[in-house]
C-alpha cells in the first residue's frame, strides 16, 4: 500500500511539472510578435526620434551608461531645475532652464513651471543640493535620468561644473 502511495506522489509531481512547463511555453509562444521583436512587460526601451524602440539585433544602452557627450546627444530634452521653498514646506523643483529641446519634441513644461517629479519634502539631515539636471528621451519626452547639483557642480555626472555642462549642451545644439 505504501508503495502505491509513493508512486501516486511521484506521478502527481511529474504531472504538475509537465503542466507548468506547457503553460510557460504557451505563454512564451503567444507573446512573441510575428517580426521576432520581444514584447515588453513594464517599461520598454525609450523610443528613438523616428518612433522605433530598437533596431532589431542591436543593443540599446541605457542613458546613464553612456558618457556625458553621448547622453547630451541622445536626449531629446535636458532641463535644469532649482529647488525653491514652497508654502506647504516642500522643496519645489522649478524649471530654471531648458538646455536642449529637439525639434518636434513635445515637452509639457516651460521655464518657471514646477517639475513635480523632482520636488520633495525635506528631512532633517538630508540635503538634495540646489537643484537637478533632468534628461528626457523620445517623442513625447519621457524622463530617463536625473542628477542633483550643488554649488555649481553636478554630482552624478562626475562632478562636472554646471557651466561646462551648459557649454556641452550648447555645442551639441550647434553641431
Amino acid at each position: 500500500m505504501l508503495k502505491k502511495f509513493w508512486s501516486g506522489i511521484v506521478f502527481g509531481a511529474g504531472f504538475s511539472v509537465a503542466v507548468a512547463l506547457a503553460a510557460w511555453l504557451m505563454i512564451h509562444v503567444s507573446s512573441m510578435r510575428s517580426d521576432g521583436r520581444p514584447v515588453y512587460f513594464g517599461s520598454a526601451p525609450a523610443p528613438r526620434e523616428s518612433g522605433q524602440q530598437e533596431v532589431i539585433g542591436t543593443q540599446y544602452p541605457l542613458l546613464h551608461d553612456l558618457p556625458i557627450e553621448q547622453r547630451v546627444e541622445r536626449a531629446s530634452v535636458i532641463i535644469v531645475t532649482k529647488f525653491e521653498s514652497a508654502a506647504d514646506g516642500r522643496k519645489k523643483a522649478v524649471v530654471a532652464e531648458i538646455l536642449k529641446q529637439a525639434s518636434g519634441t513635445r515637452f509639457n513644461y516651460k521655464v518657471g513651471d514646477e517639475y513635480p517629479a523632482a520636488s520633495y519634502y525635506p528631512r532633517e539631515g538630508v540635503d538634495r543640493g540646489d537643484g537637478s539636471v533632468v534628461f528626457f528621451e523620445g517623442v513625447p519626452a519621457e524622463m530617463r535620468y536625473s542628477s542633483t547639483y550643488r554649488d555649481g557642480r553636478i554630482s552624478g555626472l562626475g562632478d562636472i561644473p554646471l557651466e561646462l555642462f551648459r557649454d556641452k549642451c550648447a555645442r551639441a545644439r550647434a553641431g
